[in-house]
């Protein structure tokens, strides 16, 4: 089964993929943060830099897109296949209201005879490319799902990514696995499968759900960023935990934050936002994210962090 590691903005950056590979393994394909189409201004530095192929060697990486205009879409897919880009994934999960009030990501799932023709519009004129989709099941209702099954059967996606719940469900409330089966039943295409994997159990109950060989993998987000070892523990079939190789990898991830000049204060806004998810809502180390949280610079960071040995 391959593992995906799911785009998580500002957080599974290119500085965090990077770092990630040299620490750890398990990890088969790695996808940018959306990248929306810009009409009259350039890429961004921090877009240059998801997309620098130097920076990111080593990584099987896939720039992910965001937007429901197909000329769009082709016009960026054409400037990023100059450097040297040729699979890219159409973001259709993305909940964010500022993102779905413009009919982009799971927004877009609302008119399913749009999404049709933006699709055949892409499949039309490109087809020298690879595309997949990371798709929600519906914005507002389970009923939706019905209407884009058939909408997605009809093209000749690489592999469709599902994560099992309606954009009105934000990252809330339980997945919804018969709509999961219900693909599975549907697709010939590959599926891969996204949504509360956070450890080596969750893997295998859901493997117990869920057996389809067009289900070829599944997508983990945030439980590579609470458990970046994760992904090793799943491809050995062994649970594995290190804090020690977890404090080692972060303690990269500041060094290569400070060499790219983003500031002490910038990078502590990153670490705090990483150690949130590591942590989390584990009572044995309540006290120490609490001074994490309250370290004004990374001298106090780094006492703070001491503790955890």
């Amino acid at each position: 089964m391959q593992i995906y590691m799911a785009p998580m903005e500002g957080v599974t950056n290119y500085v965090f993929r990077k770092v990630y590979i040299k620490h750890f393994s398990g990890v088969d394909k790695f996808f940018t943060p959306f990248i929306t189409p810009h009409m009259k201004k350039g890429f961004s530095k921090s877009e240059l830099m998801e997309l620098n192929k130097e920076y990111n060697k080593g990584q099987y990486l896939i720039p992910q897109i965001l937007t429901n205009s197909a000329e769009d879409f082709l016009k960026l897919a054409d400037e990023i296949e100059e450097m040297g880009y040729s699979e890219f994934n159409i973001n259709l999960g993305c909940p964010s209201g500022t993102v779905t009030s413009k009919g982009r990501g799971s927004g877009f799932l609302q008119d399913h005879e749009a999404l049709d023709r933006f699709f055949y519009e892409i499949f039309e004129k490109k087809d020298n490319i690879t595309i997949s989709v990371k798709t929600r099941i519906g914005f507002s209702d389970y009923g939706e799902w019905d209407d884009l099954l058939k909408v997605y059967e009809k093209y000749d996606f690489n592999e469709i990514i599902i994560h099992p719940r309606l954009r009105s469900d934000f990252y809330k409330n339980n997945i919804h696995l018969p709509s999961f089966a219900e693909a599975c039943n549907t697709f010939k295409q590959n599926i891969i499968y996204n949504g509360d994997i956070k450890t080596l159990d969750d893997v295998n109950a859901f493997k117990t759900k869920i057996f389809d060989e067009k289900v070829t993998g599944i997508m983990i987000g945030r439980g590579l960023v609470r458990n970046p070892l994760l992904a090793e523990s799943i491809k050995e079939n062994r649970e594995t935990v290190c804090i020690k190789r977890t404090i080692e990898f972060l303690d990269d991830i500041v060094e290569e934050y400070m060499s790219l000049n983003f500031g002490e204060r910038n990078t502590l806004f990153k670490l705090k936002e990483i150690w949130g998810m590591i942590i989390g809502d584990d009572d044995r180390y309540a006290r120490i994210l609490k001074k994490i949280r309250k370290s004004g610079g990374l001298k106090e960071y780094k006492t703070a962090i001491n503790e955890l040995y």
